[in-house]
């Protein structure tokens, strides 16, 4: 116990003293994540460049990682009666496997954990080094403990006695089981000769043993010593936004300086180390700013680095980056001699290493030696870079030279210079020693996409994306586009390959959409770096208000931005918030093509805003603000947009607007000088009448559209006589026709008839609800069994025709039996390509359901969806329609026959239908007839029988 008390007090006050040193908190990390690896970790790749155990934005993987309390790890029970003694804990540079060790060492000297343990020896490997003669374990113990003067081999073979080695990696010396064995500890020998006999439970086989190594030199341990394996792996998500408020303090600072980190994977995954992510969080304190708002100035990690140095005394950096490179590739702890070899005295390290604790560390050792280190790794490589770059500039042959290292790192496998080709490049930016059209930029590409599966593609990339952060995106959206590839011998597979790596680079997915317990502004602007890596963001139904306007404008501005397509609809903005989105679309970076802001509140003051947007973002090609109650005024803030040649849009929807004549007249005017593009367009409920329709029908050629949506808009015959004759057209695009809810009647109906006769390029026409009868229906089975001019009566009938008419409602018009019976006729049409025929509601009984059956069972049919919902066709109906559905020519896919005064009997009609067709009807709606309880159940069996297609039934049990 007095042995215990002593040794304790030695530890005590070792590493207070050391946590005192560090004053400034920033840089000691919270706890640390530990994982348990249970023997799993492929030796061979121990050997690769470490930092690919941590960054792995090349993988479509999370970032979270499961622990294991920190306690585990000196909770084990050694097998005294096997060689398995040995816990090992591997991991990167920095990721804090000294500061476990330290910690652990504190809490069990100052008596607040592991209890359990009789002594712990914590000796360091790079001290051990320091040690040059033969000691035995006692000497070696006593050397660092100078106070255990009654230590004896009594006192070590005692149970839970634990020696803790760290930094193996730092270690100068090899260990060699083969080595001469030791079980004396009063026995002299070589220091490595004892750790090694330690290991494998010659010496002292009643102890523990706790060893901390980088991954490289764990392979130097045989498995067959170890008895658990555990991996330190550093910052969880929330330690490191802890982290970074620890340092920065402003809250609001801090989010957004995590934002910079977060919106590069690989940036976020170096953070998961606690000096990069202090290195990363003091540089951006300095560089975020709050009048920016949510704006991202992204930084690179070489700018980071670059930061960090730039106050630096330059005459010392000079000298560090010399011996940076001449030490790279050796572990990270520098003495005296290879100081001197650089013209570095001690005493000018030292000064430097207390101003600038981020960038070179001092440490004192044994014997009062005196130790540096750069605080990480990546500095080190950092350093190399640039004196490398100085001497390749030298040469004044960069882009020869660099290519050399290109090559050079596509043969090391092991990719240990990834992390300093990596700053080469980015070092090459910043410094504009070459232009992005040299050719080493296309030798990397090329390079790395030869070998994209490979390790070193990975690390290529990397530098290359330092060099410039949209790498290749380019070139994939070409070879998405064409289809072959725009670099010279790159297969399509390799291509395909390259789309993925991007992609989980840059961390895309496809849609981002608000939880329904978290749609407000606050839970949107903690969201920022995942939107920003969204193709879609959907936030309709949010609860949006102005509030968010400044968030998504920096979302639209940021270069790195993926976001193409905004639904903002059904929130509530004003015109100032409007004119803070606008700022963001106006933005050279932004690059959405979709915008909507259906039902938001907007006015015409609105609108204002949004010409500006119309005329400087180029890229929009889709605007949705129907639902605001913009007016005549608002549309003639939006013509002022319109009419400009930098207006680009392809859609644009402004239905139920309270748009009038008036405004319809400013639309047309700006559309006849601009509306080259424009392929959608959508007025509807808007008073427009038949005087503004044929004013814009005048103005804008709308055979050039590809969808004309104007129902309810006050349209009679008057206006039809123009969109006929555009149908009739053949350089007519039009495909989409929605005209329902207008008082066309008959009259009209055959203008627009006579157009699909003449030509019949419309694919979809809506004409529900337009006053439509049975003399109307006659009109349209003749353009239903015609045969388009754009079909050749002498080929032979394919898919290519995809001219004809796919899609007609002529729904809630009163076409009665005889119109149904006309139609009718078409269906037999060998020509025919109608599939959707919705006659719902349109005053039907069961007299038309016979023409209807042998249309349907035609062998030249092909309609798949069918709704006759609303009309008195009764079970006779539904009768004589099962003559033809069980027809093996029927295609039909779904039929509505909704509140059709059916009862149990049509269920049997169709059963028996069902029987001799089964492998087309998929979906059933009958909600609304009155049918058994038993009768249902026996439509729901089928549904679970695979013999069957039917899966869909809208049905209801009493």
């Amino acid at each position: 116990m007095e042995l215990q008390t002593c040794l304790k007090t030695t530890l005590k006050n070792k590493y207070q003293k050391l946590n005192k040193a560090y004053a400034d908190k920033s840089l000691l990390p919270p706890n640390l994540g530990y994982r348990d690896i249970q023997n799993n970790y492929p030796l061979p790749n121990l050997l690769q460049h470490e930092l690919r155990f941590v960054d792995r934005s090349d993988q479509n993987l999370g970032d979270t990682f499961e622990t294991e309390p920190l306690s585990n790890i000196l909770k084990c029970d050694c097998k005294h009666n096997s060689s398995k003694r040995t816990v090992i804990s591997i991991g990167v540079c920095g990721v804090g496997k000294t500061t476990t060790v330290q910690t652990c060492a504190l809490a069990w000297a100052e008596g607040k954990g592991y209890q359990n343990i009789r002594l712990l020896f914590p000796l360091s490997f790079w001290e051990l080094d320091l040690i040059k003669r033969k000691v035995s374990l006692i000497e070696l113990l006593q050397t660092f403990y100078p106070e255990l003067k009654e230590l004896d081999s009594s006192n070590l073979n005692e149970n839970n006695v634990w020696f803790v080695l760290d930094g193996l990696d730092e270690f100068r010396h090899q260990l060699n089981f083969s080595c001469p064995t030791v079980s004396d500890v009063s026995e002299a020998f070589k220091v490595d000769i004892l750790v090694t006999n330690l290991i494998r439970g010659s010496l002292l086989p009643n102890a523990h043993v706790w060893i901390t190594t980088r991954y490289s030199a764990a392979i130097q341990i045989p498995v067959c010593h170890l008895l658990k394996e555990t991996e330190v792996k550093g910052f969880s998500d929330r330690q490191k936004e802890q982290h970074f408020r620890n340092i920065i303090g402003h809250g609001a600072l801090a989010n957004k300086a995590m934002d910079h980190v977060k919106i590069s994977r690989s940036l976020g995954y170096l953070c998961q180390i606690p000096p990069i992510c202090t290195v990363m969080a003091n540089v951006l304190k300095n560089h975020v700013k709050a009048v920016d708002e949510f704006k991202i100035n992204r930084l690179n990690l070489t700018q980071i680095y670059l930061k960090l140095l730039e106050s630096s005394d330059s005459d010392f950096i000079a000298k560090l980056k010399q011996l940076a490179l001449h030490r790279l590739g050796e572990n990270n702890v520098i003495y005296e001699a290879e100081l001197t070899q650089k013209d570095i005295s001690v005493r000018e390290a030292s000064a430097f290493s207390k101003r600038n604790p981020l960038v070179l560390r001092e440490e004192k050792g044994l014997h009062n030696t005196t130790v540096f280190r750069f605080n990480h790794s990546t500095i080190q490589d950092f350093l190399a870079a640039s004196a490398k770059l100085d001497n390749i500039q030298a040469s004044h042959t960069v882009s020869d030279q660099v290519q050399s290292l290109v090559d050079w790192q596509m043969h090391l496998r092991d990719g240990n210079f990834d992390i300093l080709h990596r700053f080469i490049f980015g070092l090459i930016k910043e410094r504009d020693v070459l232009p992005p059209n040299d050719p080493l930029f296309d030798y990397t590409k090329q390079k790395i996409l030869l070998e994209i599966v490979s390790y070193n593609a990975i690390g290529l990339f990397h530098a290359l994306r330092e060099y410039d952060s949209q790498a290749f995106l380019n070139e994939v959206r070409f070879f998405l586009k064409v289809g072959f590839s725009p670099v010279q011998g790159i297969t399509p597979m390799q291509w395909t390959f390259m789309i993925q790596r991007a992609k989980n680079f840059e961390g895309m997915r496809e849609i981002f959409e608000l939880q329904l317990g978290e749609r407000s502004d606050e839970n949107l602007l903690k969201q920022l770096t995942v939107i920003l890596k969204s193709r879609r963001a959907l936030l309709r139904f949010c609860h949006l208000t102005d509030k968010s306007c400044p968030f998504l404008t920096a979302v639209l501005s940021t270069r790195e931005s993926y976001v193409r397509e905004l639904d903002l609809g059904y929130n509530c903005f004003t015109h100032t918030g409007v004119e803070r989105l606008v700022e963001g679309l106006s933005d050279e970076n932004c690059r959405l093509k979709k915008l909507r802001l259906q039902s938001c509140g907007l006015s015409a003051q609105s609108c204002k805003h949004l010409t500006k947007a119309l005329k400087e973002a180029p890229k929009l090609t889709e605007l949705d603000l129907s639902m605001n109650e913009i007016g005549n005024e608002g549309a003639q803030h939006l013509a002022g947009g319109l009419r400009s040649c930098q207006c680009l849009l392809e859609t644009l929807r402004l239905s139920q607007c309270n748009i009038e004549q008036s405004g319809c007249s400013y639309l047309a005017a700006a559309l006849q000088k601009n509306s080259e593009h424009l392929k959608e367009l959508d007025l509807s409920i808007n008073k427009i009448g038949d005087d503004g329709a044929n004013e814009l029908f005048r103005k804008v050629d709308i055979t050039k559209l590809t969808k004309l949506e104007m129902y309810h808009c006050g349209l009679t015959m008057l206006s039809c006589a123009k969109i006929g004759d555009a149908l009739k057209s053949e350089a007519s695009s039009l495909v989409e026709l929605n005209l329902s809810s207008n008082n066309l009647e008959d009259a009209g109906f055959a203008l627009l008839c006579d157009g699909m006769y003449a030509w019949c390029a419309l694919e979809k026409l809506n004409v529900s609800r337009c006053g439509i009868t049975s003399v109307g229906c006659s009109y349209m089975a003749k353009v239903l069994c015609s045969v388009s001019q754009l079909y050749s009566g002498w080929l032979q009938k394919s898919n290519w025709q995809a001219v004809e008419l796919k899609e007609l409602d002529l729904s809630m018009n009163w076409l009665r039996d005889q119109g149904v019976k006309e139609i009718s006729i078409g269906l037999k049409n060998p020509c025919t390509h109608l599939r959707a025929l919705n006659l719902s509601h349109c005053g039907l009984t069961d007299a038309c359901c016979s023409e209807l059956a042998i249309g349907l069972a035609s062998s030249e049919n092909v309609v798949s969806e069918i709704d006759l919902s609303g009309n008195e066709l009764q079970d006779r109906g539904v009768k004589k329609l099962c003559m033809g559905i069980k027809s093996t020519h029927c295609k039909l896919e779904k039929i509505s026959l909704k509140s059709c005064g059916l009862s149990s009997k049509s269920v049997q009609f169709l059963m028996t239908a069902l029987k001799s067709n089964p492998q087309h009807l998929a979906e059933l709606l009958l909600m609304g007839n009155n049918l058994e309880d038993s009768s249902i159940r026996v439509l729901c069996e089928l549904t679970k029988n695979h013999k069957y297609t039917l899966r869909t039934l809208d049905i209801s049990l009493n």
